[in-house]
């Protein structure tokens, strides 16, 4: 059975992201004849890294969505980030009323957890069972995910049930 749950994050961010790197851009390409001349190789391989740059980071975030597909939690954030969470793995679930400052992908060295917000506020708190490393994160271990999404009572109330009937089906194996 394929059951699969969609949820969005605030794109308002990456909005303003994509917004200084366009100005960005621009302002370099009209620098660059100015400073190195007119050559054509140059600008050629100065716009395609501009392009790649823009589409990574200013246009992929704005596509994808987190996501429960049968028994996995999927976070997303374009082609920046992506992680597979087992739900058997989660040992709860929690909201945040308020997260830190900084929002997009990052974790701090002196703890386990991982970061993934669009905002700083109405945040979800999941605590693993055991660290998980992240490839999208530098290989950071971690046992605590923080993220976000536009209907947190949803998917909070969600993976609450789903972990329930996880934990249900351990004591009746047992």
């Amino acid at each position: 059975m394929n059951l699969s749950h969609r949820f969005y994050y605030s794109k308002k961010s990456y909005m303003l992201d994509l917004l200084i790197m366009l100005f960005a851009e621009v302002l370099i390409l009209l620098l660059i004849p100015v400073l190195i001349g007119v050559n054509l190789v140059v600008l050629s391989m100065i716009l395609f890294l501009e392009v790649t740059i823009l589409f990574l980071f200013g246009i992929t975030p704005l596509l994808t969505y987190h996501e429960i597909l049968d028994d996995q939690l999927f976070l997303r954030i374009g082609w920046i980030f992506r992680a597979s969470i087992p739900l058997s793995k989660i040992e709860r679930v929690e909201r945040i009323e308020r997260g830190p400052i900084r929002t997009g992908v990052f974790f701090r060295l002196s703890r386990p957890e991982l970061f993934i917000t669009s905002r700083r506020y109405n945040l979800i708190g999941i605590k693993l069972r055991e660290k998980q490393r992240f490839p999208w994160a530098l290989w950071k271990k971690a046992d605590k995910i923080i993220f976000d999404v536009v209907d947190t009572n949803t998917l909070v109330n969600l993976l609450e049930t789903r972990l329930k009937s996880i934990r249900a089906n351990r004591v009746r194996e047992s």
